[in-house]
């Protein structure tokens, strides 16, 4: 009798769990996943800069740029805050007027931000929101004997706006956007012309060169003109990027204005657990 209700009791336990469980695990099929989307980007450049730390002059060149971003919602439920994290890699050489001089440019920027999606207005996305990056960019002076290379260090608060346009056409949705941005508020490096790093190191004066920047004495725009054509499992995209930059910590301005080409691809990212793991059918990108 004891053996027969422990039995009973035994299968009552597992029918119960089994009844708990399948509610649940169906709950969990019908959940939306957050996928990240991937940019990779690659184009080349047209530069200007101006480092009166160099030179006086004005140098003039080509070069290429790489860049790579990634977007998620935060909350798949309620896909309106994204973040995201961006890494950039540019690289140039440059001339003076008279083509005697080189400047070597070499730049890495990383970001981390985010942005608010409103979708409500018929075939159109807007975004608002920022960014917090940190810019380290090493330029050598082939000429110049004292100084012969000069660092920008600078972190910076970014405001972000964003527009895109997607026109319906009979097999796929095509994508027309441009993105904003500008520094609000930093720090920045900016060492004073004629003053070695040496010297600085010496007089222990390297504190003076860092200094707080807003839009006093910094002033730009990155803006990027994109056009987004999806295929199977892809999206390509050509643009232009115009990056205008300015600062000063005394009379002589620093400039950076760089013109850019760029093509790149950009897909969806699934990441779940077990090898033999289906796609999951509900799911939900920024890049929709």
């Amino acid at each position: 009798m004891i053996n027969n209700c422990l039995k009973y009791m035994k299968t009552l336990l597992i029918v119960s769990c089994l009844l708990c469980f399948l509610p649940v695990h169906a709950q969990n099929q019908e959940e939306l996943q957050a996928l990240t989307h991937v940019y990779n980007y690659v184009g080349a450049s047209m530069v200007q800069l101006a480092d009166p730390y160099l030179s006086v002059l004005n140098y003039t060149g080509y070069g290429i740029r790489a860049e790579y971003s990634a977007y998620k919602y935060f909350n798949p439920e309620n896909p309106s805050l994204t973040q995201y994290h961006r890494l950039v890699g540019t690289g140039a050489y440059t001339l003076n007027p008279a083509s005697t001089a080189l400047i070597t440019y070499l730049d890495a920027n990383a970001a981390y931000g985010v942005l608010y999606e409103y979708r409500d207005l018929n075939n159109i996305v807007l975004h608002a929101g920022g960014n917090m990056d940190v810019d380290f960019a090493f330029k050598m002076n082939s000429r110049n004997i004292n100084n012969p290379t000069n660092i920008d260090l600078s972190t910076n608060l970014n405001a972000m706006l964003g527009v895109r346009y997607d026109i319906p056409t009979k097999k796929r949705v095509l994508k027309l956007g441009t993105q904003i941005e500008f520094p609000m508020i930093g720090c920045m490096f900016v060492p004073y012309p004629g003053l070695t790093y040496y010297e600085m190191y010496k007089a222990k004066r390297i504190g003076e060169a860092v200094h707080l920047s807003s839009l006093h004495n910094k002033q730009g725009i990155k803006q990027r003109l994109t056009f987004d054509v999806p295929f199977n499992h892809t999206e390509w995209s050509f643009g232009v990027l115009m990056h205008l930059m300015k600062f000063q910590a005394g009379e002589q301005p620093h400039q950076l204005h760089e013109f850019s080409l760029f093509f790149g691809v950009h897909y969806d990212v699934i990441r779940f657990a077990g090898r033999k793991s289906k796609r999951p059918e509900n799911f939900i990108s920024p890049g929709l």
